[in-house]
């Protein structure tokens, strides 16, 4: 029996490193496919690329969706139903169904918590449903792609502009600010092949949790 749950946690353990390596491959993607600090040319980028990125406003590359909805037939999204900064829900939300009031986002549109920013609730979502709480909901204009702005708002730049925040107790990013900061993006070619490319570092990294998951409750 030693022996036993001693194998299981050594393979839990496993599973945790490669989790955790995995998720800082993102971060460092993350660093070096989007410029830092006002530069026009990422560190990283795919064969064929060589055009500087364009400075635009956040106002340009994505619009803010301000419809609101309380319908009873649309599932609903709150801060706690999102694993922070994985942009994955944590529940099942489909059968979680009142008629609160919210904002209505479309499938990919992009979901991002602006109460308390640094807790990092984005969600890219494949379905139609209602946001409840502090959440910008956010979709992709005709200079961009929604797979790329759902990544651009997890970089450092975006990152540095939505966490200098309104309020001390319940800190805020400020729409004013955030709205009004150039970031870089590139052609729409390559905004799909870097939405891609972190799509599937994402889809790599909800499978280990999931099997980190399971043999979690295998052990129990």
């Amino acid at each position: 029996i030693g022996s036993f749950f001693k194998q299981l946690d050594d393979t839990i353990a496993l599973h945790q490193r490669k989790l955790a390596k995995l998720k800082e491959l993102k971060q460092g993607y993350l660093q070096k496919m989007f410029p830092q600090n006002g530069s026009k040319f990422p560190q990283l980028r795919f064969s064929g690329f060589a055009d500087a990125w364009e400075q635009r406003k956040l106002t340009e590359i994505v619009n803010r969706v301000n419809k609101s909805s309380n319908s009873d037939v649309l599932p609903k999204v709150e801060f706690e139903d999102i694993v922070s900064g994985e942009g994955r829900l944590n529940k099942d939300i489909s059968s979680k169904l009142d008629s609160r009031k919210g904002t209505l986002f479309e499938s990919e549109n992009i979901l991002y918590g602006k109460l308390r920013p640094y807790l990092k609730n984005w969600l890219f979502p494949d379905f139609e449903g209602v946001a409840l709480g502090d959440f910008w909901v956010f979709e992709a204009t005709d200079v961009s792609v929604p797979s790329f702005d759902y990544y651009l708002i997890q970089s450092d730049d975006y990152q540095k502009v939505a966490n200098d925040t309104s309020g001390t107790k319940m800190p805020r990013s400020d729409w004013k600010n955030v709205s009004s900061t150039d970031f870089a993006i590139p052609s729409k070619d390559e905004q799909k092949q870097i939405g891609a490319f972190f799509k599937q570092l994402d889809d790599t990294i909800t499978l280990h949790q999931r099997k980190l998951e399971k043999l979690q409750e295998l052990k129990k």
